[in-house]
């Protein structure tokens, strides 16, 4: 449904453009893209119709909000010397805020979440940290924040399907899975990527279900 409502705003998106550039050749109208500060339609628009095709997340929240700065700084409606000093605490307040939100509610259609008393839940910020688990796994939730952080998973004994939210803000987290287990990765990012390189795996093999966030970092599956 949500992919449904993006697919919609990129239509009308480009139907308003069109029906713009039409207006142009007959006169009706003076309409064009290339306004002062255009460029940032480019961090405006995606993020904006990502917010509801995927659920408001830290990446398309904070791309939105920094794309609607810089065009204000564009415009003259703001210093850019306001703008490098609000970068920092917006930063922070969109991390709090995307986290908060995550464990309220579970936003966006295409993440599988497996609820588990077992489950653990580490942060790491400005540091870096190993997880080797040899005994039962039930999942992880794990931030990396200006860090990074390694879940190796080669010796775990997985028993059933389970998933993990993973966040990497301007950091990275790397999963290791264990032989034959098969990863299906739900992601956004902005100005960084998620990479999965275990799609596939044994028949009948349990699935791990991820949740990945890359602002500025990286989440990456093997």
């Amino acid at each position: 449904m949500r992919r449904r409502i993006g697919n919609v705003l990129w239509g009308i998106f480009f139907l308003l453009v069109g029906i713009g550039i039409a207006g142009n050749l007959f006169g009706a109208w003076h309409f064009s893209l290339f306004f002062h500060g255009w460029w940032t339609l480019f961090v405006i628009i995606p993020s904006f119709i990502s917010i509801f095709s995927n659920g408001p997340r830290i990446g398309n929240m904070l791309g939105l909000i920094i794309g609607l700065l810089l065009l204000g700084c564009v415009r003259g409606y703001m210093e850019w010397e306001m703008l490098w000093k609000l970068i920092v605490p917006l930063v922070f307040i969109v991390i709090g805020l995307g986290m908060v939100l995550r464990n309220i509610i579970n936003v966006g259609s295409r993440r599988v979440t497996i609820p588990s008393e077992s489950k653990t839940a580490e942060t790491v910020v400005f540091s870096s940290r190993r997880f080797v688990v040899e005994d039962i796994f039930y999942g992880m939730d794990a931030d990396a924040i200006f860090g990074g952080v390694t879940i190796d998973l080669r010796q775990a004994k997985i028993t059933q399907d389970i998933s993990m939210n993973l966040t990497a803000v301007f950091g990275g987290v790397d999963v290791l899975l264990p032989a034959g287990a098969r990863a299906v990765v739900s992601d956004t990012s902005l100005f960084g990527g998620c990479s999965n390189h275990r799609r596939n795996g044994d028949d009948g093999a349990v699935i791990v279900y991820i949740n990945a966030m890359a602002l500025f970092g990286g989440v990456e599956v093997k």
